[in-house]
C-alpha cells in the first residue's frame, strides 16, 4: 500500500493514505465532514447547500475507504505539513490531526476525533495564523476559509474573542454555501466543542531549576485534560525543530505567506511522494 512519505511512521501495515482533497468538492463534503463532532448538521444538509443523498455519498467517501485512507495536507510555513487523516479501521475509526517535518524522526500529534479522543491541538490564535499563512504552490489546502474549517475540530480555547470568532468562522461557512443568515448560528455550534472542555494556553518560562541554562520551549501548551499539548510537542530533535514549529503555528517562517485555492492533487501527490 502506498502512503506518503512523511506518514510513514503514522501509517499502519495493510493501509494506504493517500491525499484526497479533491472531495471537498463534494457537495455533502461538510456536514459528513464535522460528522465526527457535530453530527446534528446530518439532519439539517440544506444549511450548506446539500441534500440528505449529497451527504450519504459524502459520507461513504470519508468514511468508508478501508484501504486507502483518504487524508488532507494543510502545508505551513518552514516545510511543516499538517496532515488530518481518516483512519477507517473497520473497528478503530477516527479522524487524526498531526503534524510532520522532513528532518523530524516522529510526527507530532494534534488531535485525534474517536471513541477515545484527544485534544484540543491548536490555540484561537494558532487556528487563525495557520489558516492565513498557507505557502505559496505548496500541495494541498491554501485557501484560508477551507483551512479554518477543516481545523475546527481540533481547535479549543478558553480565551476565544467570540465576536471576533464567530464572524471569522462565518465568514468562512459562506465561502462554502452557508448563507449569511444561518452563518452565525453554525459558527456559534462549531466554536463549542462536544469533546472537550475549553483550555486555557500558555508559553512556558524559564525552569527555577534551570538556573536559566535551559531556554523555554517556544511551543504553548495547554490544560486541557485530554490534549496532546499539556507538555511541549516531543519532536525528537533539536530546540530549533520547536521554534520553527511555533513559528509555523504563528504563520510565520521561512516560506511567504499564499493565495487562496486548492492546489491540483495529482501535481500535490506527486511532490509528497
Amino acid at each position: 500500500m502506498d502512503v506518503p512519505l512523511s506518514l510513514a511512521r503514522y501509517a499502519e501495515p495493510g493501509h494506504g493514505i493517500a491525499p484526497a482533497e479533491e472531495l471537498l468538492g463534494l457537495a455533502g463534503f461538510w456536514p459528513a465532514y464535522f460528522l465526527p463532532a457535530w453530527d446534528e448538521f446530518m439532519e439539517v444538509p440544506a444549511l450548506f447547500g446539500a441534500d440528505e443523498a449529497d451527504v450519504d455519498a459524502a459520507t461513504e467517501a470519508l468514511y468508508s475507504a478501508r484501504d486507502v485512507w483518504p487524508a488532507y495536507r494543510i502545508p505551513l510555513t518552514g516545510g511543516h505539513l499538517l496532515w488530518i487523516v481518516h483512519r477507517n479501521f473497520p473497528d478503530d475509526p477516527g479522524t487524526d490531526y498531526l503534524i510532520t517535518h522532513p528532518d523530524w524522526d516522529r510526527d507530532a500529534p494534534l488531535a485525534s476525533l474517536e471513541g477515545h479522543f484527544s485534544g484540543p491541538g491548536l490555540s484561537w490564535p494558532e487556528l487563525v495564523a495557520v489558516a492565513d499563512s498557507a505557502p505559496r504552490r505548496a500541495a494541498g489546502v491554501r485557501d484560508p476559509a477551507l483551512r479554518l474549517l477543516l481545523l475546527l475540530p481540533a481547535f479549543g480555547d478558553a480565551d476565544v474573542p467570540v465576536a471576533q470568532a464567530v464572524s471569522r468562522t462565518s465568514g468562512a461557512l459562506t465561502a462554502v454555501g452557508v448563507t449569511a443568515e444561518a452563518a452565525p448560528g453554525v459558527a456559534g455550534r462549531l466554536l463549542d466543542h462536544p469533546f472537550w472542555d475549553v483550555p486555557t494556553w500558555t508559553t512556558q518560562g524559564e525552569s527555577p531549576l534551570s538556573g536559566g541554562a535551559v531556554a523555554p520551549s517556544p511551543l504553548a501548551v495547554c490544560d486541557g485534560h485530554y490534549s496532546p499539548r499539556t507538555l511541549p510537542l516531543d519532536l525528537g530533535g533539536t530546540p530549533a525543530h520547536a521554534r520553527a514549529l511555533a513559528e509555523a503555528l504563528a504563520g510565520s517562517g521561512s516560506v511567504a505567506r499564499a493565495g487562496a485555492g486548492v492546489a491540483a492533487s495529482g501535481a500535490g501527490q506527486a511532490g509528497e511522494r
